[in-house]
């Protein structure tokens, strides 16, 4: 993946690049979220602090946006560090 972005960025340059993974990133969890592709008894369980966790992710989300918007934060990194906090997220809760 490192190695295509890489391609990308010295094909297209690193605005174009970022265009497209966000556009990537936002088909991918459209179609997940459309298809409901993993569904398995561990998904229908949900803990206590479930609730306050995706909130949690979410307000991150929100003001990684802002710093997106604002310009304090380049888009391929506001991907990498979206990512980061989702991924950090489902661990702790496949773990509880």
């Amino acid at each position: 993946m490192k190695r295509l972005i890489s391609r990308f960025i010295d094909h297209y340059g690193i605005g174009y690049t970022s265009h497209i993974l966000d556009q990537v990133k936002t088909l991918g969890f459209r179609q997940a979220t459309a298809a409901s592709i993993s569904l398995g008894i561990d998904d229908l369980l949900t803990i206590p602090s479930k609730r306050w966790l995706v909130q949690d992710a979410e307000q991150q989300s929100v003001l990684l946006e802002k710093h997106h918007h604002y310009g304090n934060v380049h888009a391929v990194e506001k991907l990498r560090q979206s990512i980061e906090i989702w991924y950090a997220t489902s661990e702790y809760l496949r773990q509880e």
